[in-house]
C-alpha cells in the first residue's frame, strides 16, 4: 500500500501556522504519533550518494523537482540563498530531480545557476515513495527524521517569513 496513502487517516490536511511569529502555509502532519520519512538512496549530481539518513539531526527541506517546471527553477535560486543562511545551523536543503533520462541536462542546469546543495538524480522512485503528484513539492523533516509537513507550489524560500519558520523548527526540534 502507498505510503501516504496508509496514512491518510492519520494526515491532517491543514493550512495552519506554526505560531503567531512563523506562520507559513503548509500541510501539517501529526506530530503524535509521529510520521517518520522513508529513507531512500540516491545518485547525487556530485557523484556521491545522497542518503536521506545520512540528515538525521539537522532539519531538512526535501524539494521534489524538475528542469521541465518552470515554478521548480523559478525557486530554485531561493533555495540556493537559504541554504547559505543555513549552512552552520543544522538546516540542510535536499533537492530530488524526478527527470527521466535528462541527467546530463539536470547537471548542466545546477552548475549554470551555482547550486551547490545536495541534489538527487533519478528521483523517480522516491517521488513514487513520497507519492508526489505536482512540482514543485516541499517536504518538511523534523531532526528526529519525522515528516512535520508538505509544501506545494513555488515560494520565495530566502524571506522573514522562512526566517521565522525555520528558527521555530530549530527552537522546538530539540537534538
Amino acid at each position: 500500500m502507498k505510503f501516504f496513502t496508509s496514512l491518510s487517516c492519520a494526515f491532517l490536511l491543514a493550512v495552519a501556522g506554526l505560531s503567531a511569529n512563523a506562520s507559513m502555509d503548509y500541510d501539517k502532519f501529526p506530530l503524535e504519533p509521529p510520521i517518520f520519512a522513508p529513507d531512500f538512496t540516491l545518485p547525487g549530481v556530485t557523484e556521491e550518494e545522497i542518503k536521506l539518513s545520512d540528515y538525521r539531526g539537522k532539519i531538512i527541506l526535501l524539494n521534489f523537482w524538475a528542469t521541465f517546471c518552470v515554478p521548480c527553477r523559478l525557486e530554485m535560486p531561493s533555495l540556493q540563498a537559504l541554504s547559505e543562511k543555513y549552512h552552520h545551523d543544522n538546516v540542510e536543503i535536499i533537492a530530488i530531480s524526478v527527470d527521466e533520462g535528462r541527467e546530463k541536462s539536470v547537471r548542466k542546469w545546477i552548475k549554470k545557476n551555482n547550486l551547490d546543495f545536495p541534489i538527487a538524480l533519478e528521483g523517480q522512485s522516491a517521488g513514487k515513495v513520497y507519492e508526489v503528484s505536482a512540482l514543485p513539492v516541499t517536504f518538511i523533516i523534523g531532526k528526529k527524521g519525522q515528516l512535520i509537513g508538505r509544501i506545494l507550489g513555488e515560494r520565495e524560500w530566502n524571506n522573514e517569513e522562512t526566517t521565522q519558520f525555520i528558527e521555530h523548527l530549530l527552537a522546538t526540534n530539540p537534538d
